[in-house]
């Protein structure tokens, strides 16, 4: 198959085609919305075929919140501006599949459904995530502090940011072993001066956050699943290493998404996102496409020998 006109063309260059997943398939969870339809869409340019996972396959996102995103474009589902805009030759580039993270049956039937869709499943990222303590209508304190925090927060919190994760890593995993090493992107002995072979099974990336790092008084549900998510990462990065399965995590800072938006409407919304801006080094809280951007690289041949480790994309905000 032709690579897609967007896609580099394959090349003999010691850094390899970092810039292309060409024919991979990728599952990504809560990709209706925010961070995920960002990867979805970046995915899709450097020509994977993408499984958006979620819910509802529009995002659910109030129009208040809307109006202030970037996204201006929220009624019209991933997949179908994915299929509008990198058609493939032979299938649809992208497709949607109702999933449920914090339900084992319903992760594994997505994980499923990709594979019976396009044949194997290569990425794996566990995006979906939410704030239950600061972005639901039901806990609806501004930063509760722990003794004011329900207990369903926290189990909301661990179902979807923790469960989620590890349900969809298992079944990647599974799916994974099961299959051939993709052959566009394993090298056998010799190549590239290589004394012995680069398999490379499978490519799963877990988005954390900063605040797996660091800490926001109010967020300690969010700040524990958080950092519960790089523990996971590095655990199994190392159990899976020898199969050729890389598994890493991307922290994010703070980006224009719903999940920002929604802390910005239980506050003072403009003073808050303009102290949000003076804290970041960069001068400006993250968009969507930057965090996408590593997704990509953590996706292919740049990330060849990395696992169980974790990408900082925050404007310089750790750095402080």
């Amino acid at each position: 198959m032709d690579p897609p006109p967007h896609v580099f063309p394959a090349s003999d260059s010691p850094i390899g085609n970092i810039a292309s997943l060409e024919d991979k398939v990728a599952l990504i969870t809560g990709a209706s919305s925010g961070l995920g339809r960002a990867m979805a869409l970046a995915y899709a340019a450097a020509g994977a075929y993408v499984v958006s996972a979620d819910l509802k396959p529009t995002p659910p996102v109030a129009p208040t919140i809307a109006g202030r995103l970037k996204d201006t474009d929220l009624t019209t589902p991933t997949v179908d501006l994915v299929n509008t805009k990198w058609p493939a030759p032979s299938k649809d580039r992208a497709s949607f599949v109702q999933c449920d993270v914090t339900n084992e049956e319903s992760v594994k039937a997505a994980v499923a459904f990709a594979v019976q869709r396009y044949g194997r499943l290569d990425i794996m990222v566990n995006n979906a995530g939410i704030s239950a303590e600061t972005g639901s209508k039901e806990y609806s304190g501004a930063f509760p502090r722990i003794h004011e925090t329900p207990v369903a927060a926290l189990d909301l919190t661990y179902q979807v940011n923790i469960k989620g994760v590890w349900l969809g890593t298992k079944y990647a995993v599974t799916q994974m072993l099961a299959q051939e090493p993709h052959p566009r992107h394993s090298r056998p002995a010799g190549a590239l001066g290589t004394t012995t072979s680069d398999v490379h099974r499978g490519w799963i990336i877990n988005i954390s956050s900063i605040m797996g790092s660091i800490a926001m008084p109010g967020t300690s549900p969010y700040c524990a699943s958080k950092s519960a998510v790089l523990g996971l990462t590095r655990a199994v990065g190392l159990e899976y290493a020898k199969d050729g399965i890389h598994i890493n995590a991307i922290q994010p800072g703070f980006a224009d998404t719903a999940l920002l938006e929604n802390m910005y409407s239980k506050n003072d919304r403009d003073s808050m996102d303009a102290t949000m801006k003076m804290l970041h080094p960069w001068g400006r809280t993250g968009r969507a496409e930057d965090i996408a951007r590593a997704a990509v690289f953590l996706a292919g041949e740049g990330a060849s020998w990395m696992t169980g480790q974790s990408i900082v994309v925050d404007g310089g905000y750790l750095a402080q």
